[in-house]
C-alpha cells in the first residue's frame, strides 16, 4: 500500500511540474485538494460528499497534518504537501474529527486580514445552506471586514456578540447558494 501511495504522489508531482506556471495552475491545485478531500470522506464515511463541502469539513476540523487553509491560500508553495495528501487520501484512514457531524464553529482568532475573510468564504462555500455557523473573530479589521465579505457572497449575519477580547458572529448561507 505504501508503494502505491508513493507512486500516486509521484504522478501528482509530475503533473505539477508539467503545469507549473500555466494559467489557472493555482486554481487547479485548489480543486485538486477539494477533490482529494471528497475522496477521503467518501471512503471514510461510505457516502459521496461534494468537493466544496468536503473541503469545508476538512477546514473546519483544523487537522494539524492537513492544513487545507494554508494550502488553498498559497497552493504553489505547498505543492509537495498537496501531492502527499492527494496520495494518502486514496488509502489513509479518516481521522475521528471528520467522522462526526460537521462542526458549527470556525475559530479565526489570530488569523490576519485578508486571510480570515478568505478562510470564512472557503468554509461557507461548502457549508450546508440554512445551517448556522459561528465564526470567532478578533477585534478591529476582522470584525469590520469578514461580515462584509460574507454578506457580499449572499450570506446572512444572524448575530454579532462581543466577548471579552473577541467577537462571535453567526452566519447562515441561504438555500439558493
Amino acid at each position: 500500500m505504501e508503494e502505491r501511495q508513493q507512486a500516486d504522489a509521484r504522478a501528482v508531482v509530475r503533473w505539477m511540474e508539467a503545469n507549473r506556471g500555466s494559467a489557472g495552475f493555482a486554481e487547479a491545485l485548489s480543486r485538486l485538494v477539494s477533490f482529494a478531500c471528497a475522496e477521503w470522506l467518501r471512503r471514510g464515511l461510505g457516502v459521496p460528499v461534494p468537493p466544496a463541502e468536503a473541503l469545508s469539513r476538512v477546514a473546519l476540523a483544523r487537522l494539524p497534518d492537513v492544513p487545507v487553509n494554508r494550502w488553498i491560500e498559497s497552493p504553489e508553495e505547498h505543492q509537495a504537501e498537496i501531492a502527499d495528501f492527494c496520495a494518502k487520501s486514496k488509502s489513509g484512514p479518516l481521522p475521528e474529527a471528520l467522522q462526526g457531524d460537521l462542526p458549527g464553529e470556525l475559530d479565526l482568532r489570530g488569523v490576519k486580514c485578508p486571510l480570515n475573510a478568505a478562510r470564512s468564504r472557503l468554509v461557507m462555500a461548502g457549508f450546508p445552506p440554512g445551517r448556522e455557523l459561528s465564526i470567532l473573530l478578533d477585534e478591529g479589521s476582522p470584525i469590520e471586514n469578514v461580515p462584509g465579505a460574507l454578506v457580499a457572497d449572499g450570506c446572512r449575519i444572524v448575530s454579532r456578540e462581543k466577548n471579552a477580547d473577541f467577537w462571535k458572529i453567526s452566519v447562515v448561507k441561504p438555500a439558493d447558494k
